[in-house]
């Protein structure tokens, strides 16, 4: 059975681990996170396995909402700093793909996300490889 949405303590700790504030930043931004967004979105029905940590990151409603309807320049940026992903053949696959792509913050630092309140830096896990 799908879960709509993930746990609301999951996207507390989520909010938490990227720092309180949306990383989104779209053009009606409000800056406080106060909820979660899909990097890749569950589609239709939705999947409760995208509803993993790695794939959420902290966002404003506004920001949340916008991103749906966002224009394709528009989404390319937020590919470019991992906030969105593009589906693959399955949400395993997807899942996957969210897993191994950073997330860049404003401030142009690079995170690979672990779980719902842990994440590493790009430079710290290129240099424990």
């Amino acid at each position: 059975m799908s879960t709509p949405h993930p746990p609301v303590d999951v996207k507390r700790a989520v909010i938490r681990r990227d720092g309180e504030y949306c990383l989104l930043a779209l053009s009606r931004c409000q800056g406080e996170a106060t909820t979660t967004d899909h990097r890749a979105n569950r589609g239709m029905g939705g999947s409760r396995v995208l509803n993993d940590p790695v794939n959420l990151i902290a966002a404003c409603a506004l920001c949340n909402g916008d991103k749906a309807d966002a224009p394709a320049l528009v989404l390319l940026e937020l590919e470019l700093r991992g906030l969105w992903v593009r589906p693959a053949a399955t949400h395993e696959k997807t899942l996957a793909r969210a897993r191994e792509t950073p997330v860049e913050a404003l401030d142009g630092t690079r995170w690979f996300l672990l779980s719902e309140s842990e994440r590493i830096s790009v430079e710290e896990a290129m240099g424990a490889r």
